[in-house]
């Protein structure tokens, strides 16, 4: 969180330098818009944010969209987040901020957003021209001595074919002992064991991830996708409608609709928090990281039914 508040705060002061963002004025007395985007330079699959700013007098209003319109290379990484201020004529100053993840390197045009502007003077619509981005390569940029391997032999008249023949045979031999091996083993019954319960299991992998020492070592994206894989895999086996592949606004959207709101508000901070180490970079104590695994572990033994052991 600390992190993301650092990046809106300069995009915010980004709009107010002059040269800093591209702005869009009218008359003195009519709605501006400015836009900036941080950091303007980033590596392939990072995540940016661009910044839209609209100052309005009293009695006017703005519509933004809820995304900002993408294409190939670019990717919408969030939700919008907006900022109001009341400025001291009575009007306004609204900020919109996207996040934003470009996957191919290179210099990105961003396509311009339409804003929707209503006021004493009637309606319309503004074209806010968005800065460029620059993508960089997560390649090193020394390739020069990578060299091409040499040709390889093709099959041809002569060419020695026993060697070729005798791995034939061997493998021929060997798959067929496979086979008669295979059947063999059909005939004497299979022992059936009872499966594991899902909280069970949960619990075996949770504490693996405590004792497998990564939080001593700082490896806490690591940590934290075995905490988070534990807790989707039970919610997938004991709610189908809960499954691993949906993602975290997804699932909390009907995790909301079937736990309890106490469960559901730990299920949400756990996620968060998760999602910020792994991709945002955030860096927890090592007291946070444990402090979440005991909010995934407590959730466990919560939600759901209880079982058999």
């Amino acid at each position: 969180m600390r992190a993301r508040s650092a990046v809106l705060t300069f995009l915010l002061a980004a709009l107010l330098i002059p040269g800093a963002a591209v702005a869009q004025e009218s008359a003195p007395t009519a709605p501006t818009v400015r836009t900036a985007v941080a950091p303007d330079t980033v590596l392939v699959g990072d995540v940016f944010r661009i910044a839209i700013r609209v100052e309005l007098p009293p009695g006017y209003r703005a519509t933004f969209p809820d995304s900002l319109p993408v294409s190939d290379p670019l990717e919408a990484a969030g939700r919008r987040a907006e900022r109001v201020e009341t400025l001291p004529d009575g009007g306004r100053r609204i900020t919109a901020v996207y996040s934003m993840t470009a996957w191919r390197p290179g210099a990105v045009e961003l396509p311009p957003a339409s804003i929707r502007l209503s006021g004493p003077d009637g309606e319309r619509v503004v074209e806010a021209r968005l800065p460029g981005v620059s993508i960089r390569s997560v390649l090193p940029e020394d390739t020069a001595g990578i060299q091409p391997r040499d040709l390889k032999d093709v099959l041809g008249g002569n060419r020695t074919w026993w060697p070729l023949l005798l791995a034939l045979l061997v493998g021929a031999v060997a798959v067929g002992g496979l086979v008669y091996w295979r059947r063999r083993g059909r005939e004497a019954p299979l022992p059936v064991y009872a499966a594991i319960p899902p909280r069970e299991r949960a619990l075996a992998a949770l504490d693996r991830a405590r004792n497998s020492g990564l939080v001593e070592a700082g490896k806490f994206k690591t940590f934290y996708s075995l905490v988070t894989g534990a807790v989707r895999l039970y919610l997938e086996e004991t709610d189908r409608s809960l499954g691993a592949e949906l993602t975290t606004t997804e699932l909390m959207e009907r995790a909301e609709r079937t736990m309890s709101p106490d469960v559901a508000r730990t299920l949400g901070r756990l996620l968060a928090s998760a999602d910020l180490v792994k991709f945002a970079r955030r860096r927890p104590s090592p007291e946070d990281a444990l402090a979440d695994w005991e909010a995934a572990r407590g959730f466990v033994l919560t939600f759901g039914r209880e079982e058999a052991p």
